[in-house]
């Protein structure tokens, strides 16, 4: 299964954080035996080399963490960007959020929304778009008159048709 684009890589993980700690703890006992008893044994050098390896396997993998949260910030940066030029092109936009879907179809799919201006969360029929929606994607949109309009109760469940959807970006909060 593919990993949803839109949510923030995590940066750190309960094994990865233990691992860390007990190495760092490691290399330091090391390192003060080998301060307090110079010239340290052989033993205390071979340790020390043995040490390395999950000290570089650590730092490998703390430093394949960072880079795909420093690529997914670049990616949100432009999608955001992409978004907010399209929003400044276009008369009559607002911003939605896809919070969770509830079943998949061919022809579209049944989703929860935010309407982000209001604050209003309801039920919502997305036409599939010329780009994938994940959960936990804000879109921008054009409303449809017929269904919002000023005075009039919002619609049980909203239909957003695909030539409504502009851009979208990842919620960044």
């Amino acid at each position: 299964m593919e990993d949803n684009p839109m949510v923030k890589p995590v940066l750190n993980s309960a094994p990865l954080v233990v691992m860390t700690t007990l190495t760092v703890v490691a290399l330091l006992y090391l390192v003060a035996i080998i301060a307090i008893a110079w010239p340290p044994a052989l033993s205390v050098w071979t340790a020390l080399a043995v040490l390395a390896i999950p000290a570089g396997l650590v730092t490998w993998r703390w430093s394949l963490r960072i880079q795909k949260r420093r690529l997914w910030m670049q990616f949100a940066n432009r999608q955001w960007e992409y978004l907010t030029r399209l929003k400044g092109e276009h008369e009559t936009t607002t911003e939605v959020t896809v919070l969770d879907f509830q079943e998949l179809q061919p022809t579209g799919v049944w989703a929860t929304i935010r309407w982000e201006k209001f604050g209003y969360v309801q039920p919502a029929w997305i036409e599939p778009c010329s780009f994938s929606i994940w959960p936990q994607t804000v879109l921008l949109i054009r409303p449809d008159p017929t269904q919002i309009q000023v005075g009039a109760p919002w619609p049980a469940t909203y239909h957003l048709r695909s030539q409504a959807c502009l851009a979208i970006a990842p919620v960044l909060s």
